[in-house]
């Protein structure tokens, strides 16, 4: 399955499917300590973050067409910082 993750130094992770299924949360003391709004706006971000990750990998392993079709589109922003950060191998640092 690919997914893709995104966390805080609050020690607040993410974890989602391609399109942004929510497969797992985890929160931590101090995260929970940001009040409500804050620890929504974080965890909505992070959300954001891991959702464009997994549609960015899941668009490198199935190509364009087969994510259009499934009704998945790629947040262009997000897309381009991790196309910049991501290396043509994992071999590279």
């Amino acid at each position: 399955m690919i997914t893709g993750h995104a966390h805080h130094g609050t020690g607040t992770a993410v974890e989602v499917g391609v399109g942004g299924g929510m497969r797992a949360i985890t929160l931590t003391e101090r995260s929970m300590r940001l009040g409500r709004a804050a620890l929504a706006d974080e965890i909505l971000t992070l959300v954001r973050i891991a959702t464009a990750r997994a549609n960015e990998r899941a668009r490198h392993s199935l190509g364009d067409e087969h994510l259009e079709a499934l009704g998945i589109h790629a947040d262009t922003e997000l897309t381009e910082e991790i196309e910049s950060t991501t290396p043509e191998s994992w071999m590279v640092r």
